[in-house]
């Protein structure tokens, strides 16, 4: 039995919206708004990554013995791997895709036990995964799984993803599993604060809004346009979210976390000057970003302050726990 897209867009988490291209299904993370703002400044790799999965999921119950669907890749970062990451009833049972720009496209067969179980499908955050021809029993029930929280997070490549081989294992989808939210992840590798991102509205508010850019703003900005930047886009944020408890992010430690930059400033007197900012908008809670993961080379990939999957981890519990110490003030 081929899934419709109605029941496609049923158990697809961690979209915008979701369309069928001649028989393919599309899912986004970004609305149509928010990937032409980036194209209106010129920039078609921004635009180009908004078309990453990046913390997209399929999620549902199913008593089928099979679900199957064909994939394809296309370029959605810097990066050339692309990896989906399977669960079944809580359990990492498969990890599959591809390194280099070879086999940009697959089938996938997963089998299934017997009896109902929830089934969990994490897409590549690397590559735009469509997907078609999704398959499961005749007669099977097929029902969205919902966590009873809601979360975006804004941010830079680190929230995009960079460096996770498995998708799951990305802070922000990780994040996401301890505060049992649905999220849709904002992150695109190489942003600053981007105001015109925040047009307008997604729906309800969600429960909860990361926002965790500076690591670009850092080289790329003069202390004027940094500051215009950062303070457009908290005044935005607060305005279309006036529910939401929304956490501000600066930036996490790298190899150059001590030097200066074109902004003038170490990466501790940048996250000390994000925090003043920060005091200005009262609803706002500030996470020293410097506080969340190791001081340490070999929990990142580059110089340029990527984190591996252990890194990963770090972040995610610290931050966890540090919402949670927030939420319970």
């Amino acid at each position: 039995m081929l899934l419709t897209l109605e029941q496609i867009q049923n158990i697809a988490r961690g979209c915008a919206r979701v369309e069928e291209r001649d028989g393919t299904f599309v899912l986004m993370r970004f609305t149509e708004r928010q990937a032409q703002a980036y194209l209106n400044i010129g920039n078609e790799d921004f635009y180009n990554k908004t078309f990453a999965t990046a913390g997209v999921r399929l999620a549902f119950k199913t008593d089928s013995r099979l679900f199957a669907f064909d994939y394809r890749f296309a370029r959605g970062s810097s990066r050339q791997f692309g990896h989906f990451d399977v669960y079944i009833d809580g359990y990492l049972t498969n990890h599959f895709g591809t390194v280099g720009l070879e086999n940009m496209a697959g089938r996938a067969d997963i089998a299934l036990p017997e009896g109902m179980k929830t089934v969990e499908i994490h897409f590549p955050w690397s590559y735009g995964a469509s997907i078609s021809n999704v398959t499961v029993e005749d007669g099977a029930t097929v029902e969205g799984v919902y966590r009873p929280h809601t979360m975006i997070c804004f941010g830079d490549s680190v929230t995009h993803g960079y460096d996770a081989i498995h998708p799951s294992f990305s802070y922000v989808s990780r994040l996401a599993s301890l505060l049992d939210a649905d999220c849709i992840n904002k992150g695109i590798g190489g942003d600053i604060f981007f105001p015109a991102l925040l047009e307008e509205a997604e729906g309800p508010d969600p429960d909860f809004i990361t926002v965790a850019y500076g690591a670009n703003d850092w080289y790329k900005s003069t202390p004027e346009e940094f500051e215009a930047n950062c303070r457009g886009f908290l005044s935005r944020i607060t305005a279309l979210y006036p529910t939401s408890r929304i956490f501000i992010l600066s930036t996490i430690w790298h190899c150059e976390y001590h030097l200066r930059s074109k902004l003038g400033m170490t990466g501790p007197e940048q996250n000390a000057w994000m925090r003043e900012i920060c005091r200005d908008y009262p609803t706002l809670h500030y996470v020293d970003g410097a506080l969340m993961t190791p001081h340490r080379q070999e929990f990142y990939t580059d110089r340029a302050g990527h984190p591996n999957e252990a890194c990963f981890a770090f972040y995610a519990s610290n931050l966890y726990a540090a919402m949670v110490k927030a939420l319970n003030k």
